[in-house]
């Protein structure tokens, strides 16, 4: 992913790369399916650029745990992504019509901008709904959600269940190139 998100975006600032690494691995434990992330994704790993690295050798490949150190942030990012998916199970609905009776795409505007609501206790969730936005944008978009007091547990590149504060009506903010996600 680190490599993928330098090759697309020449020049990109080392703060940027870890909230777009974040808002991708987002994307990916708050879909349905099976999530996978590729050995050293939490610690940003990269393979210096090398598009097929079979026969490299470990320089490219290996797995530099300094990262962990050096990423720490990303991997702590990751951790509380993989607990917010386990201690909900509205984010691993494996049927079909669970699905389509509880997942509800939110109306957006804006381009690169992903809306959507876990309804209804999907799947037996403690959560009433669940809002998911994701803001692919290099800036923070105005969206409207249901209306409702909310709960905010993720947000710029944070994330933490026990609650970082409340919305309140419809209007919501998403700081750039990030994913906010609020409950009711």
């Amino acid at each position: 992913l680190v490599d993928r998100l330098k090759s697309t975006i020449p020049n990109i600032k080392a703060d940027e790369l870890i909230r777009l690494n974040k808002l991708a691995q987002t994307v990916v434990f708050t879909s349905k399916g099976t999530p996978f992330i590729y050995a050293g994704e939490e610690v940003m790993r990269d393979k210096k650029g090398v598009h097929n690295s079979y026969k490299s050798p470990d320089n490219i490949n290996a797995i530099d745990w300094n990262r962990k150190v050096q990423n720490n942030d990303a991997y702590q990012y990751y951790k509380a992504l993989i607990q917010l998916r386990k201690n909900h199970p509205a984010f691993r609905m494996a049927d079909a019509d669970l699905v389509r009776k509880h997942l509800e795409f939110l109306p957006v505007e804006q381009e690169n901008v992903i809306a959507f609501q876990l309804k209804d206790h999907a799947n037996g969730d403690l959560w009433e709904n669940i809002v998911v936005i994701l803001n692919a944008n290099p800036a923070a978009i105005k969206l409207m959600i249901p209306q409702g007091k909310y709960t905010v547990v993720c947000n710029n590149g944070r994330i933490d269940e026990r609650g970082m504060g409340s919305v309140y009506g419809q209007e919501v903010y998403v700081p750039a190139q990030s994913a906010l996600i609020l409950y009711k």
